[in-house]
């Protein structure tokens, strides 16, 4: 991955942050170039326009996708890796909530954005339908278990657990982590020994 001057790296937070305010069709270079504190023309001979900086965006969160998934470090103990593994989850898409969010808002529109945006949940289910292959022939889950419809539960818990906080920010809709983690984590986990 190239790295960015730090023009540049402002002028991404800046178009970021005005994707999640704004979504990508409301977020103008004039807009970005005055968060960014920078001139318009600056956008336009670093990126060359808004669809230059949507694919810098892009790249980024492909990159941390790359980085994550060589990183997971598993126990072989079925509720601390779940644990892990969504605390990763909800870190992650924290820190790319400018694509996920506008890949829910724009990605019909955007085909790039639409295919980059599907990568993590790709992803995850075959590594979750690998992880529950391995544990059950280790006898430590369910070998009934149906393994692709586990993977894409617990996908779902995560990614609806992130959209819920991103749109309710309403005592009774959302709660913090650790109680997510202590209690909907936990009881996805108790149904895999049933």
């Amino acid at each position: 991955m190239i790295s960015l001057t730090d023009t540049q790296e402002r002028i991404l937070t800046a178009f970021k942050q005005l994707l999640i305010e704004n979504g990508y069709t409301k977020t103008t270079t004039r807009k970005i170039a005055n968060l960014a504190e920078v001139n318009e023309l600056t956008i336009f001979n670093n990126f060359k326009d808004k669809e230059g900086l949507l694919n810098a965006a892009v790249n980024d969160y492909l990159n941390d996708v790359n980085k994550l998934t060589n990183n997971i470090q598993l126990s072989g103990n079925v509720e601390t890796d779940l644990t892990m593994l969504s605390q990763q989850c909800q870190s992650f898409f924290n820190d790319h909530k400018a694509i996920i969010l506008a890949g829910f808002r724009d990605a019909f529109d955007i085909p790039s954005l639409n295919a980059a945006i599907q990568k993590i949940p790709l992803y995850f289910k075959q590594f979750l339908m690998d992880y529950f292959k391995k544990m059950q022939t280790n006898g430590v889950i369910d070998h009934n278990l149906n393994v692709e419809a586990q993977s894409m539960n617990f996908i779902w818990l995560n990614f609806g657990y992130f959209l819920t906080g991103q749109r309710f920010n309403t005592p009774g809709l959302s709660f913090d982590l650790t109680y997510f983690l202590q209690n909907n984590i936990k009881s996805f986990i108790n149904g895999l020994f049933e």
